[in-house]
């Protein structure tokens, strides 16, 4: 909402750290998250 998208327009990845390192042995947590937003403009630019 904040950056007016749809939902079409924004994708989502996971993945797990299974059996790699402490967090494999269920020892710790782990979040990374990363965002990238940027305006496509048509061929002829701007307006």
């Amino acid at each position: 909402e904040a950056f007016g998208l749809i939902p079409e327009q924004v994708g989502i990845k996971a993945t797990t750290n299974e059996k790699l390192g402490f967090l494999g042995r269920q020892e710790g947590i782990s979040a990374v998250a990363g965002a990238l937003v940027r305006q496509v403009w048509p061929a002829g630019g701007p307006g």
